[in-house]
């Protein structure tokens, strides 16, 4: 009786391990779909103010798949491989785009109304700048760093 409850219990996690292997798999598209933003967005609900538009699930598939890769035994898909390592260029992108955000608002509430004419065209200079991320520019994007 033992035995037969343990073979029904150990039959259950690996019904379950399957089910919840073959959902993971079926999300990396849906997920890897974030990498197609555009990096920056303008938030319409906190006065248009910049935010780096970046899916954190895509931190989340990169960590469950390296902690598949690392079980071993486990097939990882080819789409999940492919944002594995891309990694540290995806970290380091929401990085330094999020620190270029803070200090571009640090800058620009610092402005006093009194000198806001005169920095009005080098604001708009680096909006202008800042255009690309807004419109075409996405995560998977190879010209980045320009």
């Amino acid at each position: 009786k033992l035995i037969r409850m343990y073979n029904k219990m150990a039959k259950t996690l690996i019904e379950f391990e399957t089910l919840w292997y073959q959902a993971w798999v079926n999300s990396i598209e849906t997920v890897k779909s974030g990498l197609q933003a555009t990096l920056v967005i303008k938030h319409p609900d906190d006065g248009m103010r910049f935010h780096v538009n970046f899916d954190w699930e895509i931190l989340q598939l990169i960590r469950e798949t390296r902690c598949l890769d690392r079980m071993g035994g486990i097939e990882i898909p080819e789409a999940a491989k492919m944002v594995l390592l891309q990694e540290q260029k995806f970290k380091t992108y929401n990085h330094e785009l999020s620190y270029f955000l803070k200090e571009y608002r640090r800058v620009t509430q610092n402005v006093k109304p009194i000198a806001t004419n005169l920095m009005k065209p080098h604001i708009e200079n680096l909006e202008f700048k800042m255009r690309p991320g807004l419109v075409v520019l996405t995560w998977t994007s190879m010209n980045i760093e320009s």
